[in-house]
């Protein structure tokens, strides 16, 4: 019975030794390569993970683009696995290969006149290639400039191609959108008025960030009224100033929440049912960005534009004329809600010409009344919580009336102690207006 004992308590620490050791190994091979506190074995096996590193390295290096992304199936490794990898690295190699084209080469140039001619826009005063190119490098090397003092677009990589091909381009990109946009408006436009059948539109950029997609947009539409919007006012300083930098007068900025934009200080709901064309580039889920916008777009939210319509007086910036849009860009799935929805689907890539997998993202487009489905239906539009609107400011002289130390004629007394402005003009209360100093 204790041979049993004693044999069975040695296999126990045998285990734990062995264990102990283990452990050590693979801490001193992951983390310190080059130690020797555990004996040879580790000083090899550090050497065995260095050498395949470098080795793999160097064959990185020296394949070809078909061997290196070849679908054929490693011994090790799972087909499809294998496959979903070579189509994560294609797509890289695409976006690698039009980030690499110089914005102050010939080449970039050539690419803007294509995308003017695939998309049937005019190379005449107002669409000028040569001089669309230079604005675009000016707002590139302005984006550049304010990037060193603010966070207005990623850090990583940030250079002038990074900032033109992954920021400016997909924003120009909506340039046909647009214009199709108002082309369509002013065809639905009966009025007699030439004013009000040439009226420019007016687009809101909600969660602009730097300036993407308005400020670019802005910059070749001089003749369209634009409003950034955005919660963090040192980024809307930086566009402000870019936009002043560039001379861009159609350009206005909105510090604040895009739900709050119900009202203005003054009371007077501007915003409402204002806006023909909404813009925003991967915001937030889409469901809750509807809830938002629905009641700045012309004709979303019928109840609330009928409201409005009567505290405005039928106001012509909010009289609801035609219907707006959305234009959203975003990449990856979405809602089987907004799916339904959509009006128009383009990739961004198709957009501009380029090769198909340089870029994830899409530009979906509804209809006003389709993103008030989507924020009712979604249950959003009943999640956004609005502080009280402003109250109107009292006159001094209404705040005289309702003070008695002021000599007004009641309202609710004030506390005992509280400060109060002195008025000159009212009879100080000593309580002995009589009193008669008599000469001895």
């Amino acid at each position: 019975m204790n041979t049993i004992r004693m044999i069975t308590l040695m296999a126990c620490l045998s285990h734990n030794v062995r264990y102990s050791f283990a452990r050590r190994l693979v801490a001193t091979t992951a983390f310190t390569p080059t130690s020797r506190r555990v004996g040879s074995v580790s000083r090899r096996a550090s050497f065995d993970s260095v050498s395949f590193a470098r080795a793999q390295t160097h064959y990185v290096q020296s394949a070809s683009p078909t061997q290196l992304y070849s679908t054929t199936p490693d011994i090790t490794s799972n087909e499809d696995t294998t496959v979903a990898t070579t189509t994560t690295n294609n797509d890289n190699l695409l976006q690698l290969a039009a980030e690499e084209i110089d914005p102050y080469s010939d080449q970039a140039k050539d690419d803007l006149a294509n995308f003017y001619k695939q998309n049937g826009i005019d190379d005449d005063d107002d669409f000028d290639v040569d001089t669309t190119h230079k604005l675009l490098l000016r707002l590139t090397e302005q984006v550049l400039a304010w990037n060193q003092r603010l966070n207005l677009v990623s850090r990583k990589d940030c250079n002038a191609a990074v900032v033109y091909h992954r920021h400016i381009l997909p924003s120009i990109a909506l340039l046909p959108l647009i214009l199709e946009e108002q082309s369509t408006m002013m065809n639905n436009n009966d009025s007699d008025d030439a004013s009000k059948k040439n009226k420019p539109l007016n687009i809101i950029d909600v969660g602009t960030g730097g300036g993407f997609p308005g400020l670019p947009l802005a910059l070749l539409l001089p003749n369209v009224q634009f409003t950034l919007v955005d919660s963090i006012q040192k980024k809307l300083t930086a566009v402000s100033e870019m936009a002043a930098e560039l001379d861009m007068t159609n350009v206005r900025v909105h510090w604040g929440r895009v739900e709050e934009m119900y009202s203005d200080e003054k009371g007077r709901r501007e915003h409402w049912g204002r806006y023909d064309v909404v813009l925003g580039r991967s915001v937030t889920a889409l469901p809750r960005f509807c809830g938002w916008v629905s009641d700045l777009m012309k004709n979303g939210g019928a109840g609330d534009l009928l409201k409005q319509r009567s505290e405005s007086g039928g106001d012509e910036e909010g009289d609801g004329s035609g219907e707006g849009r959305l234009i959203y860009i975003i990449g990856g799935e979405l809602d089987d809600l907004v799916e339904s929805r959509i009006v128009q689907d383009i990739h961004v890539d198709t957009l501009l010409q380029r090769a198909k997998g340089t870029s994830d993202k899409r530009a979906l487009i509804f209809n006003a009344g389709d993103v008030e489905e989507i924020a009712t239906q979604s249950g959003e539009k009943d999640k956004i919580v609005r502080s009280a609107p402003p109250k109107k400011a009292k006159s001094v002289e209404n705040q005289n009336n309702n003070n008695p130390r002021a000599g007004g004629g009641g309202g609710r007394k004030m506390a005992k102690g509280a400060w109060s402005k002195k008025q000159n003009d009212v009879k100080k209360q000593r309580g002995y207006d009589d009193f008669q100093r008599f000469e001895s």
